[in-house]
């Protein structure tokens, strides 16, 4: 018992943990195809961490998302006109480091269009099967190229995708009590389980 109390009193009462997430936005107005708007949402599927030590911090740890990425296609319409829409091919290309075509099993199967929070719009989300291994300091813009297929209510459209994205990083900090952390390990509590895929956005802005 007296080991026990003597560790708890040697150990960092607080640990900052300080996450970067490194991300791809359009850089660009979204395209449309068959009257709908389309976006890509990258996906990151790892993390990468190590220590990271300041003034007035006792200790702390650095977590940077960096991928790889699974990519999700949203198409935005208007209610009672589009009624699903597949990908009919997708290459990614980092200008001047690599083009890399996917094949077509990664991208089967078409997307319903659904309505949303917001009056007379819908949505159809289809999420690709291949992760993307990228480098964050060399591939810092990418380019989507998709031949895109809607089926709408008047017939089927055809046409391509064109989207060019350059990468964001975004940083937050949280602050972990080990007392506490101790305390609900002891108790056999656990912290709520964090989903791995965000929910898709609700508009294309």
């Amino acid at each position: 018992m007296r080991l026990s109390l003597l560790c708890l009193c040697v150990l960092p009462s607080c640990v900052h943990l300080f996450t970067t997430r490194v991300d791809y936005t359009a850089s660009a107005p979204a395209p449309s195809v068959g009257g709908s708007t389309f976006r890509a949402e990258f996906i990151p599927k790892g993390a990468e961490s190590g220590l990271a030590l300041s003034v007035g911090v006792i200790g702390g740890a650095t977590v940077s998302e960096i991928g790889p990425y699974q990519v999700r296609l949203h198409a935005f319409g208007q209610s009672g006109d589009q009624r699903t829409f597949r990908v009919t091919s997708f290459v990614l290309t980092s200008p001047g480091n690599f083009i890399a075509p996917m094949e077509p099993r990664g991208f089967e199967g078409r997307a319903e269009f659904k309505p949303t929070q917001t009056t007379g719009r819908s949505r159809a989300s289809l999420l690709l099967g291949p992760w993307f291994r990228l480098d964050e300091y060399r591939d810092r813009e990418l380019l989507i190229e998709a031949g895109i297929e809607i089926t709408r209510r008047s017939g089927v459209t055809r046409g391509s995708l064109r989207i060019p994205l350059k990468q964001t990083k975004t940083s937050r900090r949280d602050s972990h009590f080990l007392l506490n952390e101790l305390w609900q390990d002891i108790r056999g509590e656990e912290d709520p389980v964090i989903e791995a895929m965000p929910p898709a956005p609700e508009s294309a802005e």
